[in-house]
């Protein structure tokens, strides 16, 4: 499995279960919407390791999605979606990626945004 097939598959099963926003994906064009809720996919790879045992590359990385929420909003939404992000990838497995605890970081806000971070850790194996 190459690190594009890798992209695909997360992102792939993010779109198959995400509905509720906008979703900014990497390197494609894309206008942020004005005062509506939206998310950023990013998938940032690690350190790469042998397998002792099994002779095998272990491949690392971490789903991080970013949720932006118009400021002076509150925080329900963005919690709420954070919820429903941890839902999709927390000890989640799909095609050969292995997902462990997903955590959440309360960024805060700058001029228009209110922002939450919902990291995932995960794992491929060849």
């Amino acid at each position: 499995m190459s690190f594009a097939d890798e992209r695909t598959e997360i992102e792939n099963h993010l779109e198959k279960y995400w509905l509720d926003t906008p979703v900014d994906w990497d390197n494609i064009t894309f206008n942020q919407p004005n005062n509506k809720p939206w998310i950023r996919l990013n998938i940032l790879n690690g350190a790469t390791e042998y397998r002792a045992l099994q002779y095998k590359k272990r491949y690392n990385g971490i789903i991080n999605v970013q949720i932006f929420v118009p400021i002076k909003t509150g925080t329900s939404i963005a919690r709420g979606y954070a919820d429903d992000v941890c839902s999709i990838f927390d000890s989640q497995v799909f095609d050969s990626v292995s997902c462990d605890v997903a955590s959440v970081t309360i960024v805060g806000t700058d001029a228009k945004w209110y922002q939450i971070n919902v990291d995932t850790p995960y794992w491929r194996d060849s």
